[in-house]
This record gives structure tokens, C-alpha cells and sequence, in this order.
């Protein structure tokens, strides 16, 4: 009976491989199934952003020297700068003047003051300006000129840089058109109207005061009639630009409070001037 079961368990174990063998190595009926191992992968890819392309001012530059010429004069290309600043109140321009690697550094700083001067005459409030000077390797052209010398872009003014604005409308002279016996608005003028107009939206208990200034030229008596009415005309412009009446208020000082000698066609015309202080209610 023991050498029967030895023989039946020989057997059953060379049944069991043989089957096996014919299943796995002749049929391949017993491949083990491949686990199937799914990864993942996520690129991390840093973007560098692009680099944005330049937008110059309409000016050319001339080579070692400080002189800064408008490009196009006809068609009147700052007002679109004048009108941006005007509408965007929290925003202030910001320009780039660069130079060539056969310059020096320091004419860059001149063509600056040169073009500060530029967008003031026209009526831009320099105070929203924010100049700087840079190197890079570019070529003037056979006549010394080169079209791309002031790169600018807008940015919205910081809170520091605000309140610093508001310093200047608070307490501002104006030369716009005083120098003639009549009243003259001009961009300056208005660009004022429109920050003044802000500021006291922002400062509802602040009054304006319009102080009205001239030259040594005629009667002292007359010159104060003409200091009051020139701030007269200064009230009325801004009403009609939407400012509240009962915020302003006019005197003169005439002759009286010169800020240059009398003697000199400049002096006159610094002293031709509109005075404006805002105070508390």
C-alpha cells in the first residue's frame, strides 16, 4: 500500500509539470500578465517671459551732443501722451534715455532736462514723470541722428508717489497764458484743472485759493486790478471744467510779491503769474 501512494504521488507531481510544460512551453497559454505601471509625468516648464518690445517718443537724438529734435511736428504727437495722463490720474510716464557705448553717460542726463523742458512747455505735468538713462549698443546714422533714443511705457504710481503729486496741485504756480492782459487756457492750464478737480473729489473738505500776480510795468493800482481779474478768469475756467464755486476764492497781490527782478524781460514774465494754495475748510 506505502510503495502505491509513493508511485500515485510520483505521478500526480509528473502529470501536474507535464501539463504545465505543454500550457506555458508549447501553447504559451500561462504568460504571466504584465503589471502595467503608469507614471505621471508632469514637465515643469518655467516660462521666461517675453521680453516687450520697446515704444519710443517721437524725438531723435544727435550724437555726443545734447540736442533733442521732435520727428514728426505736424501732426502733433505729445497730445496723445498729454490726453493719457489727463484720463488715467493714477498713472505716471516713464521714460528711458539712452545712449550709445561711443557716449558718455552724462549727455543722456542733458537730453533729459532738454526733453523735461519739452513736455512741460506743452502743457504735460513733468511732476508725472519719471526719467532714466541707460547704455546700449546702437549706431547713429550718417547725419549723426538716431530715431530711437527715449523708450517709454506707463505705470501705475505707488501710493508714496501719489501723495507726493498731490503735494504739488496743493500748492502750484501757474504761467499759462498770464503774460497778456487777456486770459488765455492752454494745456497747462487744463491738465491742472483736471488734476485739481481729482484731487478734491479725493479731498472733499480742502478750499481752493487763486492768487492773482504781475509785473512792476504801469500803475500799482492798475496792477492789482489786473492780478485779481486774471484770477478771476482762472475761477471761471475751472467751474466751466466742473470744480464746485464755493471751493474757490480770488484776491491779487498785483506788484507787490516778486519772485525775479522787474528788470529783465524773464523776470517779468515769472512774476506774470497764477499762485494757487489749497487749505483745510
Amino acid at each position: 500500500m506505502k510503495h502505491f501512494l509513493i508511485a500515485f504521488v510520483l505521478f500526480g507531481t509528473w502529470l501536474y509539470f507535464g501539463i504545465r510544460y505543454y500550457e506555458c512551453n508549447v501553447k504559451n497559454l500561462c504568460e504571466e500578465p504584465k503589471t502595467s505601471v503608469v507614471v505621471d509625468t508632469i514637465k515643469v516648464i518655467k516660462e521666461i517671459p517675453a521680453k516687450k518690445p520697446l515704444t519710443f517718443l517721437p524725438f531723435s537724438i544727435t550724437k555726443n551732443a545734447s540736442k533733442v529734435s521732435l520727428i514728426d511736428s505736424v501732426s502733433n504727437p505729445l497730445q496723445s501722451f498729454f490726453d493719457y495722463l489727463n484720463s488715467n490720474q493714477q498713472e505716471e510716464l516713464v521714460i528711458t534715455s539712452f545712449f550709445s557705448k561711443a557716449e558718455d553717460g552724462a549727455v543722456a542726463l542733458s537730453r533729459n532736462e532738454i526733453l523735461r523742458k519739452r513736455l512741460a512747455d506743452f502743457g504735460i505735468n513733468v511732476d508725472r514723470i519719471v526719467m532714466q538713462t541707460k547704455q546700449e549698443d546702437f549706431a547713429f546714422s550718417e547725419s549723426n541722428q538716431y530715431d530711437k533714443g527715449f523708450a517709454y511705457e506707463y505705470q501705475k504710481m505707488s501710493e508714496e508717489r501719489m501723495r507726493a503729486i498731490d503735494k504739488g496741485i496743493a500748492s502750484k504756480i501757474l504761467y499759462a497764458g498770464f503774460g497778456s492782459k487777456t486770459f488765455k487756457p492752454d494745456n497747462t492750464l487744463n491738465a491742472y484743472a483736471i488734476e485739481l478737480k481729482n484731487y478734491l473729489t479725493k479731498n472733499p473738505t480742502k478750499t481752493v485759493e487763486i492768487i492773482g500776480h504781475t509785473d512792476s510795468n504801469g500803475e500799482a493800482e492798475a496792477n492789482m486790478w489786473f492780478g485779481k481779474e486774471r484770477a478771476k478768469s482762472v475761477m471761471q475756467y475751472f467751474v466751466s471744467q466742473g470744480i464746485d464755486v464755493n471751493k474757490l476764492t480770488i484776491s491779487s497781490k498785483g506788484e507787490t510779491t516778486p519772485i525775479a527782478p522787474n528788470n529783465t524781460l524773464e523776470g517779468q514774465r515769472l512774476n506774470r503769474r497764477i499762485e494757487i494754495n489749497i487749505s483745510n475748510n
